[in-house]
């Protein structure tokens, strides 16, 4: 077994791309992107004679006094039942590390821990990854929290939708979904796969929602690089929807006038619509406007939901509910197995506003997977010990000063 620590991108791209668990995180292109975080990208793998039988893209991360750590999104791409190739990529993979003054360096593979219900309860059953588990924290890993909410590098749940065949996929859903989508389609909402063109609508509705939300989003520039590096071997869509004021208008007078105001259970509806005509009035008629809009990243046999936003002025046309089946529909007819909503929570019974992103995301009939979560590998203990202590008091003021520049951000409506 020879260990390389500098694979060309086509034989690297070849290997993950066509691998069982490759992952667009484990791609060339996602560490180029990465660049633009401040990371630095290798890409690393072990060769069994001529073949490739394991890579890795390790994305690191510089610290003060010369230190750094590394983080390996969604893991190695390598057979993970392989126990004995896995030990000595994992004792190759901290030696290359340790040259670099690393702490650590972090995986989160991409790999389901157990099957759970829709209450995020175990189903007993013999198909899980235990064994996988105790065989990194025997290599000496050490696993991180279990968290239910997003603490962690990447999210540690998600649904994910089987892509064998439309029909199938939408008698999954749920029958909110489908009236919602005729709603849209009666308001004549219109999905597209948009352009690099598309780009500056699409950031101006993440900066909607970030306001809106109070989370953070990347710059244009991000997006750009993203949409340009992965766009080049057609790893991308931009998927987008657009809203005609003056149509919506007209639907709306079309279902007033057919009320009978006389009859008393019609007034509360004629109220409604009442409201909903003055709220359509208010905005702007004058084109179709950009209203929801979806980054895909569509890579080996699976498509991800990456990024997506949506104008809430809007709301009422149901769009986005309309984008979330037109993405899924585009993923099939990219003749991908897996759809992934990349990213929900693992506590159903929550009061924080995460469980709308839940239930939206639920209704599109997806399984509900949980992932084995986070390892460590420690390469320098007392350092590790002090950075894990520092972490939180850096993280707190920073993202007190995010949240004030979400606030006093420009208006993007």
């Amino acid at each position: 077994m020879e260990f390389i620590d500098g694979l060309k991108k086509e034989e690297y791209t070849d290997f993950v791309y066509s691998h069982p668990n490759g992952h667009f995180l484990k791609s060339y292109e996602w560490g180029q992107v990465s660049k633009e975080r401040g990371l630095i990208p290798y890409y690393v793998g072990m060769r069994d004679g001529e073949k490739l039988v394991a890579s890795a893209l390790l994305l690191k991360k510089s610290l003060p006094l010369g230190y750094s750590y590394f983080y390996i999104p969604r893991g190695y791409t390598i057979d993970y039942d392989n126990y004995e190739l896995l030990k000595q990529f994992t004792l190759e993979i901290k030696k290359f590390t340790k040259q670099h003054k690393s702490l650590f360096f972090k995986i989160d593979p991409d790999i389901y821990l157990h099957h759970i219900d829709c209450c995020a309860q175990v189903i007993p059953d013999d198909d899980n990854h235990y064994e996988l588990v105790d065989q990194f924290l025997k290599m000496g890993f050490q696993r991180r929290k279990l968290t239910k909410f997003f603490e962690t590098m990447q999210p540690r749940f998600t649904f994910r939708v089987s892509l064998d065949d439309m029909d199938a996929v939408r008698k999954r859903y749920s029958k909110t979904v489908h009236r919602f989508v005729k709603l849209a389609d009666k308001y004549g909402v219109k999905v597209h796969v948009g352009s690099k063109e598309n780009l500056s609508d699409f950031v101006r509705l993440m900066k909607l929602t970030e306001k809106r939300q109070s989370f953070f989003s990347h710059e244009y520039d991000f997006y750009e690089k993203f949409y340009e590096l992965f766009g080049e071997n057609g790893y991308v869509d931009l998927l987008y929807a657009t809203v005609d004021v003056k149509q919506v208008l007209v639907v709306i007078q079309e279902d007033l006038d057919k009320l009978d105001v006389a009859k008393e259970e019609n007034r509360d509806r004629y109220q409604k619509l009442v409201h909903m005509k003055a709220h359509f009035q208010a905005l702007d008629s004058r084109h179709e406007k950009i209203v929801s809009a979806y980054f895909n990243v569509n890579y080996g046999n699976k498509s991800w939901y990456l990024y997506g936003a949506n104008d809430m002025d809007y709301k009422l046309t149901y769009a986005n509910y309309k984008l979330f089946d037109f993405q899924i529909e585009n993923a099939y007819r990219h003749q991908k197995e897996i759809f992934d909503e990349f990213g929900t929570i693992g506590d159903v019974h929550t009061d924080k506003s995460v469980i709308g992103l839940h239930e939206f995301k639920k209704k599109f009939g997806g399984e509900y997977t949980e992932f084995i979560g986070e390892f460590d590998y420690i390469t320098r203990p007392f350092m590790y010990f002090v950075f894990m202590k520092l972490v939180p008091l850096y993280r707190k003021p920073m993202k007190f000063f995010r949240h004030l520049r979400v606030r006093f951000q420009k208006d993007y409506s």
